[in-house]
Formats: C-alpha cells, structure tokens, sequence
C-alpha cells in the first residue's frame, strides 16, 4: 500500500525526464521571454516621434531600431554556440541580465546616441534571449512532440508584434518614455528568479578553445554589412556605402577561412552539408526578409498614407498575426500527429508570396483596407507554416552536440534576412519617392524627402502635394511587398531542396542522460 501511494504521490515526469510542473513552468517562462526581448522593438514604434522631437534628432530616428537588430543578429550565433559549451542556464541567465542592464540604461540615456548604444547592447541579451528559448525546447523536447509547443512561441511573436505599440502608446500618454524600458527591470528579474528554479537541466562540460577570432570576424563582417546597407538608404552608389559592404565581404570571407580551420569555430560549416540546415537556414533567411519588410512597411503604408495612429495601425496588422497563429498552431499539432513536415514549408511559401504579390498591387492602388484582410490572413497562414517547420527540422536533423549553434544559426539567419530586407525597403522606398515625387509635383528630391516627415505633418500638406506625397508612399510600399514575394518565390525552391527525414521521439536531454 505505501508502495502504491508512493508512486502516486512521485511527480509525473515527461518525455524529456523532467516533472510534468517543472516542464510547463519552463516552458511559460521560455515564451515569456521570447515576449518580452521581441516586443522591444515593436513597442518603440509609438514612442519614436516623441524621442526624436525631445533629442531634435529625426535623423537618426532609424538606428534606434537598427542598432538593436545589428547586434542581435550578431550575437545569435555566438551566445548559441557558448551555451552548448558552458550550458543553457549560465548563458540564458547572462543575456536576460545584459538584457535588463542594457533596459536602464536606454531609460536614462541623456541623448539619441547615447540611447543608440545601449539599445546595441540591449539587442546583444535580446538576440541570445530568443535563440535560446528555442535551443531548449530542443533540450526538452523530442522532434515529435515539439510541434504542440512551437505555436505558443510564434504567438509570443505575434502578441509582441500587436500589443508592443498599443502599450507603448499607453506609456506615451500617461508617463514618460523612459518607462517603456524601465518597466523591463522587474519583468527580467521576475524571469530570472522563474529560470533559476526551473532551468536545471543536465549538462556535461566540453573541453574546448573558443575561436574568438572567428567571433571578431564575424562581429565585424556583419556590422560592416549592414551599416553599409543602412548607409545605402538614401543614396544606393555612395562612396561610404560601397566601402562598408567591400569590407564586409573581405572579412565574412576570411572568417569562412578561419571556420574552416578552428578547432571548436562558432558556426561549424559542417552544419551546412546537412542538407536540412541548409534548406532551413535558407528558408529563414527569406522568411525573415518578409517578417521585418514586408510587415514593418504595412505599418508605414497605414500610418503614412491612410493617416491611423500607431495604435490603429498595430490593430489594422491583426489580420496578419492571426494568420500566423492559426498556421504556426495548426502545422505545429499536425506535424506532431503525421510525423512529416516537408510540404508545411512547400505550401506556406507559395501562399506567402501570392499574398504579397496581391497586396502588392493593392497598395500601389490605395485600396480599401476591407480588400487588404483575406490577403494579410492567407501571408499570415504561408508565415507561420515556414516559420514552425524550419525550427522543427532542424533540431531534428541535427546532433545534440550541436543543438545550441543549429538553432542559433537557423535564428541568425532570419535576423540576417530581416535586417537585409530592412536595408533594402528603406532604399526601395527612398528611391521611389525621390522618383515620383518630381514628377508629379515639380519639386526638387531633396525638397520632396522633405515633406515626409510625420504623418499628422503630411495630413496638414496642401491637397494637391497631399496626394502626390500620399500616393508616391503607396507606390514604395507596394514595391517593398513586390520585392518581399519575390523572396518567398525563391524560398519555394528551398521547400522543394528540403529533405523529409524521420521525427525522433527522443528528447535531447533524454539523450544527454542516456550517454551518461
């Protein structure tokens, strides 16, 4: 009898060995994070006018984004690969404190570049929160399973993405901005206290050397891509932009030399002869080329040129993010029941870059936003099946040696892709207006980069340049979604290249405690 209430009373453990409790509280705190490091970009958007106007820098307004997303693309794969050296825990627990750091730091700057600088040091713990949250759901996980779980990250995205301006602008009216960053501190220290308790899991120390020259070479190759990039906005040829993207490509190719010949290097170029990390890095690249231009510019088409406030246009988006939560959902349990992903990915991609094709052509036209809602659903729906399939089968293929630095380079990737994409729907758009603009008015490019400024500014212009302004915005736009499907038609080929390779039923910490 006592026997019987003992078995009872043990903790129900899990496929990955761990109790049925300790592995929900993990896995809430996980997706709390990835909430909390993605919306801190997305929250800034409602506080942007107000910052510049206080610092009287609307110049410099795009690097306050831009810096965060350079340095979290570069730390991805670096804190990825340290955490399959020293551990999940140490290196989660050090980024959610650089995160929280960085957060003060924002909140008391004192000018834009001071803000600049820590919102770069604040993309570092950001960049590494998110690639580790999925690492160790590929810890904890088997392949099979991870399909149930993956939808509640892709809603954490999304619920970022949609409530991050709607509390910005409720910060904004009733505090001051430095409270959209100062309220980070007790939420991380929340997080890390929940980490700290539930984050325990089996790990073997590795004797190693870290390739920190391939770290300097990455961090620098990148950093000089896309500054370059950034630089390209306003002028594609110029004489500093060509010499920045020159120096990257010098450097990104001495660090493939130096990867090449590391004992330990920070992204293994062995990982790309799997032919499922490759397909899935390539997969996320293009993804992620949509995720920060296609949809980041609809916001700028709603507030620019149908004049919505950041709020409105945060609640015009949810059509988009409703698609990617159904899909991102949908294809996670379906995965999960079938067994196979390859054609999730296939069909995904076609529906994305049909979606965008169609809403290409709509804002160019200054369609009714009603006709806007089946095509931001069905980008939504294509979205999410890419995004849930690569993390999936990439953990899937790879050894659980390598599962830090496979997911952190499938993350990386799409960061890559974003901040590219981001760099070039800037130049789509400057470009576009310093085009049109002329034309239809009769004034001078820089006269007519001029006029954009904020939307309550345009909405006040005389009727005539009202329009012409308003309708060469539509135009821009309408190219940065053309440009967004052509990047999904390529990532159709990359679903056809993809392998379907059997789903294991182990989790990576089950195999962890095998060996041992």
């Amino acid at each position: 009898m006592t026997t019987l209430q003992s078995a009872a009373e043990a903790p129900q453990k899990t496929a990955s060995g761990l109790p049925k409790r300790q592995l929900h509280l993990l896995l809430a705190t996980l997706v709390a994070s990835t909430c909390l490091a993605s919306m801190d970009t997305s929250i800034l958007v409602t506080a942007l006018p107000t910052i510049s106007g206080q610092f009287k820098a609307f110049e410099q307004l795009s690097w306050v984004i831009s810096a965060y997303i350079v340095t979290s693309t570069i730390s991805t794969p670096l804190l990825g690969k340290l955490s399959d050296l020293f551990g999940r825990r140490t290196i989660f627990l050090t980024a959610m404190g650089t995160f929280a750091l960085a957060s003060l730091l924002c909140g008391l700057s004192q000018s834009m570049n001071q803000l600049i600088a820590a919102r770069a040091l604040q993309g570092v713990g950001g960049g590494a929160i998110q690639a580790l949250s999925f690492a160790i759901l590929g810890d904890i996980l088997p392949p099979r399973e991870r399909g149930r779980y993956v939808g509640y990250f892709t809603l954490a995205f999304a619920s970022a993405a949609l409530l991050g301006p709607l509390i910005g602008g409720l910060i904004i009216d009733h505090w001051t901005w430095p409270w959209i960053f100062f309220i980070n501190i007790p939420l991380c220290t929340l997080l890390m206290v929940a980490l700290q308790r539930t984050l325990n899991l089996p790990f073997k120390r590795r004797q190693s050397k870290l390739d920190f020259i391939g770290a300097g070479l990455l961090a620098v190759g990148l950093a000089a891509l896309m500054i370059g990039l950034e630089e390209a906005k306003t002028t594609i040829f110029n004489s500093k932009s060509l010499f920045l993207v020159a120096v990257a490509l010098v450097v990104l190719l001495l660090f493939i030399a130096q990867e090449r010949r590391a004992s330990e290097p920070m992204i293994p170029l062995s990982l790309f002869r799997n032919r499922v990390v490759l397909a899935c890095s390539m997969l996320g690249l293009c993804a992620g080329a949509v995720s920060f231009g296609a949809s980041n510019y609809m916001s700028v088409y709603f507030q620019d040129a149908l004049f919505v406030s950041p709020t409105e246009a945060g609640l015009r988006s949810m059509p988009l993010m409703l698609g990617i939560v159904v899909s991102s959902t949908a294809t996670g349990r379906l995965i999960a029941a079938k067994g196979y992903y390859k054609r999730f990915p296939m069909v995904g991609s076609v529906l994305a870059a049909v979606a965008l094709g169609v809403l290409s052509v709509l804002i160019s036209h200054r369609s009714a936003y009603i006709h806007f809602v089946p095509w931001l659903i069905v980008m939504g729906l294509g979205f999410g099946a890419v995004y849930t399939t690569t993390s999936i089968a990439t953990q899937n293929a790879c050894e659980i040696r390598d599962m830090g630095v496979a997911t952190a380079t499938i993350m990386f990737f799409r960061s890559l892709g974003g901040s590219v994409m981001l760099a070039v729907s800037g130049t789509i758009l400057n470009r576009t207006i310093r085009s049109e603009l002329p034309r239809r008015v009769g004034i001078s490019a820089e006269k007519g980069i001029a006029l954009i400024r904020r939307p309550q500014d345009i909405a006040t212009l005389p009727t005539g340049v009202r329009n012409a302004v308003v309708d060469a915005i539509s135009t821009g736009v309408g190219r940065v979604q053309l440009a967004a499907a052509i990047s999904m038609v390529i990532a159709i080929g990359w679903a056809i290249f993809l392998p379907e390779l059997p789903l294991r039923n182990n989790a990576g910490l089950t195999e962890v405690l095998r060996a041992e």
